[in-house]
């Protein structure tokens, strides 16, 4: 029960900023699928005049489309169980088919809206609907807008002295309905289960608690039909009993946290949050967005701006700030009362599926949350970038590559459109790899093979059915940082962020070789404006990792037409030298090459650039000074 008592207590240290938006006893109703009828009438129950709020509709060039509306209406626990049969009519909003005239419908909604509103609890706004719905002239008023029976219908009261005319946002309307729907249970009391107090019973329990999966439940009532309790207890209140107060907080709450910070695959959402806070101080499991976030604050508030572009170019260790940080995180005000976080996983089997589980949960101290992902960013760290809309170009730092990045460069991509069976593989892996960040499990091999056979066909890695080199770039970081991680927890042996020059093993030398190759075609096909980007290293890339001593030679061949423009340069050299590191026997041995070889190849790939770089700073120094003497000259 600890999850539903963290929920619950959480929404109750928060009340007053949440009552607002998610009041008890209320469910929503949206644009969605149809659109919402206002009558608007005055204090006296008056009608003055109808309008809608038109179905939710996408943009285009000729049209600015709708947008999506979603309305917190009151609701009692019998109407959110209703079906297209069962009579069970929300309190004051309701569909058309309730409201337009005699029938079964018409009486079960009329009796509920009379008894609220001669309650003590009923309001001036509620009483005014109550005056208009007696006068029966609703099926007249709307007969120019056609509405169906299943359209929402919603009322507007414009009260002199009352500035708030929609009263579906004035909270005091919501906390009168809860307070009048809990005086009506006070007869049925059980044993809260989650809080130990005594409160109404639940008989039901919420649904549409994530947009992602609307209809199911988390919570699911037994029932004498399909007996879920038989075998076990006499009545399902036996199996177990949870306070109404005590749902309702703990489904309003959970809403809350969806819709604030849900990282969402399919109807799986996975999000965290610090017990009794609503404050988003901690990072999020998974999401990338708040590592772009965190890295502009921290430069920012640390760093000149020369800093901040070298940083930009060469990257700062995530994993290490998040470190410094843990201080900060940990002693913040909004946090001193709070001490526990809660990580977890909801998903349902589809959006219509009435089950929606939680498929993983820890709950942890806020300084071992942070630990954890610290630790995960270090241990699995490489150099990753990340796409900056707002500035418009790419930040790059070195961390951990992103769940989603992960799954992209072991599964690929989704085939486009609505690809479920990707969804389902997606959302197992990002559960497994929950369990490598938050239980310290290893990484799975199958990932890191996986991941090294997808870099080793860059060929297959395309965009607009051409060879996509960012794209491939991008698996082929990630790649590292999986074979990095992979070295680490299964032989102890950890590489370097950077080149390793006294690294002789056969494997990173291959790559190293395949990268200088690279790198050597790529500048000489710049320097003769050459706009191609497949290289030999590119095309035979696939079969050098299963024969690169054979591969090699064909790769060379193909060098020899630049070798003889680029003679002299850094590609070239390094060629020669990386040669000469081989152990003997090790160069023409045509086994087939280990994760390790990626690793060689983006070093060298790197070491190269830097080469270029400096000398390229050092010319336009030299210039600069040349420059400056001659005006001394002068």
């Amino acid at each position: 029960m600890g999850f539903w008592q963290h929920l619950a207590d959480s929404y109750g240290r928060n009340a007053d900023a949440l009552k607002k938006t998610y009041p008890l006893s209320t469910t929503s109703i949206s644009n969605k699928s149809n659109a919402i009828v206002v009558i608007v009438i005055n204090g006296n129950g008056k009608f003055l005049n109808v309008y809608q709020i038109d179905k939710e509709s996408k943009a285009t060039k000729k049209n600015p489309g709708n947008p999506f509306v979603s309305i917190t209406i009151p609701a009692s626990e019998e109407s959110l169980k209703r079906t297209s049969t069962a009579i069970l009519p929300y309190p004051i909003f309701d569909q058309y088919g309730y409201l337009k005239g005699a029938g079964k419908k018409y009486d079960a909604y009329f009796l509920q809206l009379k008894n609220f509103a001669e309650s003590k609890f009923g309001t001036e706004h509620v009483k005014a609907i109550y005056q208009y719905f007696k006068k029966g002239t609703i099926a007249s008023d709307l007969a120019k807008m056609r509405p169906h029976d299943n359209t929402n219908i919603i009322f507007q009261v414009e009260m002199p002295g009352h500035p708030q005319t929609k009263i579906w946002e004035d909270d005091t309307l919501f906390d009168a309905w809860h307070q009048y729907y809990i005086s009506t249970k006070n007869d049925n009391q059980v044993l809260d289960y989650v809080t130990g107090t005594v409160q109404p019973s639940a008989t039901f329990h919420p649904k549409k608690i994530s947009n992602a999966s609307a209809n199911a439940k988390l919570v699911s009532g037994n029932d004498k039909t399909n007996y879920t309790f038989r075998g076990k207890f006499r009545e399902p209140s036996e199996a177990v009993s949870i306070g109404y107060e005590t749902t309702q907080k703990a489904h309003q709450f959970l809403r809350y946290l969806i819709n604030d910070r849900e990282c969402r695959c399919g109807e799986q959402v996975i999000l965290s949050f610090t017990i009794g806070s609503m404050e988003k101080v901690l990072p999020p499991p998974i999401e990338e967005k708040s590592i772009l976030c965190i890295l502009q604050k921290s430069v920012s508030q640390t760093e000149n701006d020369i800093q901040i572009r070298l940083r930009a170019e060469t990257g700062f260790d995530y994993a290490n700030a998040m470190r410094k940080s843990l201080a900060g995180y940990g002693h913040g005000k909004a946090l001193e009362q709070h001490t526990k976080t809660v990580v977890f996983t909801l998903d349902a089997v589809s959006d219509k599926s009435g089950r929606l589980s939680i498929t993983f949960y820890r709950e942890l101290d806020r300084t071992e949350y942070l630990e954890k992902i610290a630790d995960w960013h270090d241990r699995c760290k490489w150099h990753q970038k990340l796409w900056d809309n707002d500035n418009g170009k790419y930040i790059s730092y070195v961390g951990a590559p992103s769940v989603d990045k992960i799954i992209e460069a072991v599964h690929g991509k989704a085939r486009g459109g609505k690809d479920e069976s990707y969804t389902k593989i997606k959302k197992a892996a990002r559960e497994r790899l929950l369990r490598c960040i938050f239980d310290g499990a290893f990484l799975p091999i199958d990932y890191m093979v996986s991941a090294v056979r997808r870099a080793s066909n860059p060929l297959g890695i395309t965009k607009n059915d051409k060879f996509d080199r960012n794209g491939f770039e991008q698996v082929v970081s990630t790649t590292c940082a999986l074979v990095r991680k992979y070295y680490q927890q299964i032989r102890k042996e950890d590489y370097k962020m950077s080149i390793e020059f006294n690294r002789t093993d056969r494997d990173y030398l291959y790559g190293r070789l395949l990268g200088a190759a690279d790198k050597l075609e790529e500048y000489a096909l710049y320097k003769e404006d050459n706009k191609r980007v497949v290289t030999a290293a590119i095309r035979y890339m696939q079969a050098f990792a299963q024969r690169p001593f054979r591969t090699w030679q064909t790769i060379h061949g193909c060098l020899n037409p630049y070798i003889q423009k680029v003679k002299g340069g850094f590609a070239f050299n390094e060629i020669q030298a990386i040669k000469d590191m081989f152990k003997p026997g090790d160069y023409e041995t045509d086994t087939p090459l280990n994760g390790s070889y990626l690793i060689g190849y983006y070093h060298e790939r790197a070491y190269l650039d830097s080469l270029v770089a400096a000398a390229r700073n050092k010319k336009q120094s030299s210039h600069i000074s040349e420059k400056e003497n001659d005006n001394d000259e002068q």
